[in-house]
């Protein structure tokens, strides 16, 4: 065999080898899209948290589930709205949860598209089978300065659950203790977000019940999602609007990403 095979033969062996590990260190971790399609995104095709922005990540290949900011309206239904308050991002005024079912259903974001803002049972079921549903349950309400009805939000989640094909695994994040504590004893997965390690440790001995953690990359490293994952929990990290950072994320081992550029998370996973 000639020099010039046999380096080309090395070489494939190598790419080979490189290609293997990177799908066995990268396979387990799943791809959660960032309010649908992703997250302030400048030349996103629809508004975060829009049915058009769900339904295409929801048909992504590679895409294990959404996550959704979800606050309860004025009638007690659950919508998707990520800001605080309306005039934020849409041509309305107020709060979600100072606003009725009628006005809400009235709004649009002032994006080209105008999509309408919708409600959490306006995505079709079928689209959520073998997907997860991270809901990031905003409790205030920040124009009335209250909170939500804890009972009312905790029933509408329980019963959009309960809608959803048995394949469907709803998780939920409220930064609120006490809605941790009732959406862990109603026998969800919950969700707490730390915006450093240092604030772990008080997660763990003040809210045991917690099951996952989530953080920006930026502030976390391989070996603190390894100490986290030696206390039984899992770890989602966010903030990577790169593939060099969506690189690095990978690379630390956490369980899931979510991501603001689902195609750039897609294929630097595989």
């Amino acid at each position: 065999m000639h020099k010039l095979e046999l380096v080309i033969l090395f070489s494939l062996s190598l790419l080979l080898s490189f290609s293997c590990k990177k799908k066995e260190v990268f396979s387990k971790i799943e791809i959660l899209g960032h309010g649908g399609n992703g997250l302030e995104i400048v030349n996103a095709l629809y508004h975060d948290n829009s049915y058009n922005s769900i339904e295409l990540a929801l048909l992504t290949d590679g895409c294990d589930g959404v996550e959704l900011d979800v606050r309860l309206s004025l009638d007690g239904t659950l919508w998707l709205y990520h800001d605080n308050e309306l005039d934020d991002g849409t041509n309305g005024e107020g709060c979600i949860g100072s606003s009725s079912d009628a006005y809400l259903s009235t709004l649009h974001y002032s994006t080209m598209a105008k999509e309408s803002l919708i409600r959490l049972n306006d995505i079709p079921k079928n689209y959520l089978e073998n997907k997860k549903v991270y809901i990031d349950g905003r409790s205030s309400i920040s124009c009335a300065d209250s909170t939500a009805d804890l009972s009312v939000y905790l029933a509408r989640v329980l019963e959009f659950q309960d809608a959803c094909a048995p394949s469907t695994e709803v998780i939920v994040e409220t930064r609120n203790d006490q809605w941790e504590d009732a959406f862990a004893l109603a026998g969800f997965i919950t969700i707490k977000y730390i915006t450093a390690f240092d604030q772990y440790d008080d997660v763990a001995l003040n809210l045991p019940s917690v099951d996952i953690i989530v953080v920006t990359n930026d502030v976390i490293s391989k070996e603190n999602i390894s100490q986290i994952h030696a206390d039984g929990r899992e770890v989602i990290i966010f903030g990577m609007r790169s593939a060099k950072s969506t690189r690095e994320a990978y690379r630390k081992g956490p369980d899931g990403i979510l991501a603001d550029n689902l195609r750039t998370a897609i294929i630097e996973k595989y």
